[in-house]
């Protein structure tokens, strides 16, 4: 079992911005919290803020990487103004995250 660190949620966070999505800061905001039906989710606050949250534990560090980049697609998504959804666009990111190491899937 995997417990969250947010040092290790920013490292992979900001690897990830610098060689794929290139996002504002603002998009990078991450919070960890105990979550019961999902493993991560990412959100546009009601104050025009962004910020992922994710679950404070998962089964594997692999899937904590894994489960951060898809959420991480969703912020490139709200910042292109795309509507944050599993569409083509969110999918044109699978072979790129690949290769990184990341395995990118509709659900978790």
């Amino acid at each position: 079992m995997y417990k969250t660190k947010i040092q290790d949620a920013k490292r992979e966070a900001y690897f990830i911005n610098r060689r794929l999505l290139h996002l504002p800061k603002s998009h990078l905001r991450i919070r960890i919290r105990k979550l019961y039906d999902v493993w991560a989710y990412a959100e546009e606050t009601e104050t025009g803020n962004y910020r992922t949250i994710l679950n404070c534990e998962f089964p594997s560090y692999k899937l904590f990487r894994d489960v951060l980049a898809h959420e991480l697609i969703h912020q490139w998504q709200y910042y292109t103004g795309d509507p944050g959804t599993h569409n083509k666009n969110f999918f044109t990111w699978r072979k790129s995250f690949g290769r990184l190491g990341y395995d990118i899937l509709k659900e978790y």
